[in-house]
């Protein structure tokens, strides 16, 4: 098949990793795609292979007011719509909420969409404008009539129960920790690790709340939080106001992140919401006993809790009561590292691959749809 894949850009979030992997394996497998991307490349912090055909469009500009709002998301949609007839793909695979709605508005009905939501719907808080331009998007004809909607979790398909557009559910996929030269050794160190976007929703605050309350009992034990973002600032005030700055480390974004994984006994996730989370999904690989939230359903979906992790209620103080729970007791910790590195097997990049394959040669046109 001939594909076009779109996101905003290859910047160190979980969903451009998938896309950076999934547009890799498709080229890999003899598929002609080209990756489309919002921004102008000149941030990527995942590789694609060789094979794989860029556009970078260079349109990440801010907004600042809903005049030039419009003006960005109109000149979006007419640089996506030109790039896709450049390319004259069989189909088009787009990747997260924003871009998805861009994608859908510039269908034109010459080439079907495919559209992959990356996170909780549900929970997910887009600006008025962007819900307003979803239900129109998602409404069109141009993209209804041979379009697609993947989601992670049953979950999230119930949120588009109501949608024209037929909805298929794909978890995704965890690459194998590097064996060879990465192991865990967190059973010997005294360390928390939390990874992902220094911004509100993914909870930081609320892990320096509970670990505040987990350092009275264990102040031989440090926390670290791997990632980049608006929030540092208020982050790094908050452990200070909090008495935990000697013990808390936020080294910034760092890839790759199994040897920070493996030198952790413990692997927290305490954002407010989470599609399917590759952060957790990669500590486990690797048998890092781990703990998110009951609240996220991506999380809900890959922990058994209590038999390869645990989920806890979200308020900081059951986040600390299960942190420490896990300090406490090393066993339990031991049975959740063996436990929890089922994930490799059932989230699998070739199980992945192979269902996206399939929903896109399900819609792409004539007439080489099984090349």
């Amino acid at each position: 098949m001939k594909i076009a894949c779109l996101i905003h850009s290859l910047d160190g979030g979980g969903a451009e990793r998938v896309m950076a992997g999934l547009t890799s394996r498709l080229a890999d497998q003899d598929h002609d795609v080209t990756l489309i991307t919002l921004g102008d490349g000149s941030d990527d912090k995942h590789r694609v292979d060789g094979n794989v055909h860029r556009i970078d469009l260079n349109l990440m500009r801010s907004s600042k007011n809903w005049a030039s709002t419009a003006r960005n998301i109109i000149g979006r949609i007419r640089a996506i719509r030109s790039a896709v007839r450049t390319v004259n793909p069989q189909v088009m695979l787009s990747f997260c909420d924003r871009t998805n709605v861009l994608a859908a508005m510039a269908a034109d009905g010459s080439v079907p969409v495919v559209l992959s939501e990356r996170s909780d719907p549900a929970r997910q808080t887009l600006p008025r404008i962007w819900r307003m331009l979803r239900r129109v998007a998602f409404a069109r004809p141009a993209f209804s009539s041979s379009g697609r909607i993947i989601v992670q979790t049953p979950q999230a398909a119930q949120f588009f129960a109501k949608s024209p557009v037929p909805c298929v559910v794909i978890p995704s996929a965890v690459d194998p920790p590097p064996l060879e030269s990465v192991r865990f050794q967190g059973g010997n160190t005294r360390q928390v690790i939390a990874v992902g976007r220094l911004s509100p929703e993914k909870g930081f605050r609320r892990l320096l709340e509970a670990f505040a309350v987990v350092h009275q009992c264990h102040p031989d034990w440090s926390l670290r939080i791997l990632g980049e973002g608006p929030d540092r600032i208020s982050l790094e005030e908050n452990a200070l106001r909090l008495g935990i700055q000697s013990a808390v480390s936020m080294p910034g974004w760092i890839s790759p992140v199994w040897q920070e994984l493996a030198s952790s006994s413990i692997f927290v996730l305490p954002s407010d919401y989470e599609g399917f989370p590759s952060a957790l999904l990669e500590a486990m690989a690797l048998g890092v006993p781990s703990i998110g939230l009951r609240s996220q359903v991506g999380s809900a979906a890959i922990i058994q809790s209590g038999i390869n992790g645990l989920l806890t209620p979200s308020d900081p103080n059951s986040l600390a009561e299960s942190i420490q729970s896990l300090i406490d007791n090393p066993g339990r910790r031991d049975r959740f590292s063996k436990a929890g590195q089922n994930v490799i097997d059932r989230f699998s990049w070739e199980s992945m691959v192979e269902k996206y394959v399939e929903v896109l040669r399900s819609v792409a046109n004539s007439p080489d749809t099984l090349d």
